[in-house]
């Protein structure tokens, strides 16, 4: 990510793929706070905002299937037709994980609830304070500072 993507706001995620995904989770997290925020802001009904988000989110990971939908016979054909059947087996199996978690994506509810109520009790805003403090206590190299280097 350059200068300029930092500077029109996008987020910075991690190198290693793994904690990247988790850093897609966090931004996930932190927009469908913003989205149910801003929908409770203009008076929409907390079952309507939870209906929208989810789609959404289901949406989404709809989006992913039809990607993995294009890989079966993709395979290399180096490998061998083994490599390949077992190639297709697991596109297969990603497939129906994908299936499954669009459908989960969709049947949340009641986070517009619970954003709704945390917004109104200051929860939310008093919990990224508390993570912004705990973050300044941590020294450069991720630790706890000593007391000799304070």
């Amino acid at each position: 990510m350059t200068t300029g993507d930092q500077e029109a706001g996008q987020q910075v995620v991690s190198a290693d793929p793994r904690q990247r995904m988790g850093d897609y989770q966090t931004m996930a997290v932190n927009a469908r706070m913003k989205v149910l925020a801003a929908l409770a802001a203009v008076g929409l009904e907390p079952d309507e905002a939870d209906e929208l988000v989810c789609a959404m989110e289901a949406g989404a990971v709809a989006g992913a299937h039809c990607w993995v939908e294009e890989l079966p016979g993709c395979a290399p054909d180096a490998r061998g037709t083994a490599y390949g059947n077992g190639w297709d087996g697991a596109v297969d199996r990603a497939l129906d994980v994908l299936v499954s978690t669009a459908e989960s994506a969709y049947r949340q509810r009641e986070r517009a609830h619970v954003t709704r109520s945390q917004l109104i009790g200051g929860e939310i805003l008093r919990n990224r304070i508390a993570t912004a403090e705990r973050a300044a206590e941590v020294g450069p190299a991720g630790g706890e500072e000593s007391d000799r280097e304070r």
